[in-house]
Order: structure tokens, then sequence, then C-alpha cells
């Protein structure tokens, strides 16, 4: 018998998708990679010009980070929008 991995139904899921949802009124589109690696998977999001990667931590809850923390950028995103993205990508793939 084959056991189910706790994330195989991320095997289903596309390489490329994206995340629409309304922010402050507005609708947004935020794209985004899967990156499956064993028994892991890791999310880059682009979010307003930045590169940012989402992943489960040992909680089983989603944090985010910048994918380059060492290079200059004028302008951070915005912390409430990629709340708001993480408790989006929380609805999709729910643990």
């Amino acid at each position: 018998m084959i056991a189910l991995l706790s994330n195989d139904y991320l095997r289903k899921m596309a390489d490329d998708f994206t995340v629409n949802f309304l922010y402050k009124g507005v609708p947004r589109e935020i794209h985004c990679t899967l990156r499956v690696s064993a028994y892991t998977y890791q999310i880059l999001c682009t979010v307003e010009n930045t590169d940012m990667i989402l992943e489960r931590d040992d909680e089983g809850n989603f944090r985010a980070m910048d994918a380059d923390p060492f290079s200059e950028k004028k302008k951070k995103p915005d912390p409430v929008l990629i709340s708001t993205l993480v408790r989006e990508m929380e609805k999709i793939l729910h643990p």
C-alpha cells in the first residue's frame, strides 16, 4: 500500500498560477510559481515588483520572506497586502 504524503495534493496543482482577491476594494492579481522539493514546497510570488517566498513554518502556518533579502529595494511591499495574500493562500492550500 502506498501512503499519501501531506503535500500530495500539490502534485495536481499547476506550477504557475494566479491568486485573485480584493485588497482595499481594488482587485489584485498576484502571479505565483509552485516549487516542490521532496517533502516540502515553496511558493514564489511577485508582490509589488518584489519576489516573495511563501512557505509553511513548523506549526504549519505560512510565512512570507523576501526572495532576495540582500538586494537594495526602494520600497518594500505593503505588509497588509502580504498578510492578505497569506490568508488567501491558506484558503487555497489548507493543511
